[in-house]
């Protein structure tokens, strides 16, 4: 039996942290022990059975000086471990601030998964960016596991011969979601769908906007919460499609509501590996996506995304085509995503 930690902030209802939820609970059913380690007290995911959920008081450390923090947070964390877990075969970083603590890590074994598109989500300029410097000193000469292919080539792109990297996909549970799904969905229509946190990579304005070009006669529902929410809602109310548009906020369970839409929209500047999208691919549901910058072009066929991204009109003609001919734009889940078989490769970093 192995024992494995996966540590990171929180597990509020993103995506990264619902990975780290599926990967706890198959490393679990797998036979071994999955230790969750958060650093913030913020639970909205359900709690599974069997996997150990451990609370290390980051909180105190946070006010030291950022240029000691790091190794002071990471002495405490090494021996917040083994105090209460003992020594792990297999620690999994998740997210900044966890990854700038681990970096200092001591554990043996110390992998970092890389949820999205390293030079996208930091906004970096060139190889002279200081934050590029920053990122090396984290990452650089550290086992970093990608979610998907795109996010593995800009990571070395960015710190070319300097990090051990691979990719394995985001885990999926088909038979869980199909379960899940079962619920009656709160609204009683045709519309299409996007699942997403309101934050500016997701680009709700650029969803909206193409919404409202398309004509389609589905309303549009829009799950999740975030900073970026009210502005969205503003901008149903200027577009004159507010009516048309249902805000429901964060679902624990969004499966009802994902089977039952017509089409899934994913409007982003950029990914990782898009969750929602194989899971609307499980439920039977058409995706069309941006091809943006990474992982949607690992998923879905060329005639599902949009080029460029930014072409606001080339969407809206695609949620037209898509609404028009569904059938034309499902396709079949693939294997690779499978939850156990993920698993087993994570497992597989086990020394």
């Amino acid at each position: 039996m192995k024992i494995v930690v996966l540590a990171v902030f929180s597990l509020q209802g993103n995506g990264a942290e619902r990975v780290v939820q599926t990967l706890a609970r198959n490393i679990h059913a797998l036979g071994h022990e999955a230790h969750i380690v958060l650093f913030k007290d913020s639970i909205d995911l359900p709690l599974d059975h069997g996997v150990h959920i451990h609370k290390f008081p980051y909180r105190i450390l946070r006010g030291l000086p950022r240029n000691i923090r790091a190794k002071v947070a990471a002495w405490f964390f090494d021996r917040f471990v083994k105090k209460h877990i003992g020594t792990p075969d297999l620690v999994l970083s998740n997210l900044f601030p966890v990854d700038f603590i681990l970096s200092q890590s001591r554990l043996p074994n110390v992998h970092f998964i890389m949820h999205n598109n390293t030079s996208q989500e930091y906004g970096l300029n060139g190889p002279d960016d200081p934050k590029l410097a920053k990122l090396r000193a984290v990452y650089g000469d550290k086992a970093c596991i990608c979610v998907s292919k795109g996010v593995e080539d800009d990571l070395n792109a960015l710190l070319p011969q300097q990090l051990s990297t691979r990719t394995i996909y985001n885990p999926v549970e088909p038979d869980l979601i199909l379960e899940q799904a079962q619920g009656t969905p709160p609204l009683q229509k045709d519309f299409i769908i996007n699942v997403g946190k309101f934050k500016k990579a997701k680009r709700h304005d650029r969803l909206l906007h193409a919404y409202a070009q398309s004509d389609t006669p589905y309303d549009l529902v829009l799950v999740g919460t975030g900073p970026l929410q009210e502005e969205a809602q503003a901008l149903a109310q200027t577009l004159g499609i507010a009516e048309r548009v249902h805000f429901v906020g964060f679902q624990k369970n969004p499966f009802p509501l994902i089977k039952a839409a017509r089409l899934m929209v994913v409007s982003s500047d950029f990914e990782g590996l898009n969750m929602t999208i194989l899971e609307a691919i499980v439920l039977g549901v058409p995706v069309i996506s941006t091809d943006c910058p990474s992982g949607p072009s690992e998923i879905l066929p060329e005639n599902n995304l949009v080029s460029p991204p930014d072409d606001t009109t080339a969407l809206a003609a695609k949620i037209a085509q898509a609404a028009q001919d569904s059938d034309g734009f499902k396709i079949n889940f693939s294997a690779q995503f499978e939850a156990q078989t993920v698993t087993r490769k994570y497992l597989g970093l086990v020394k």
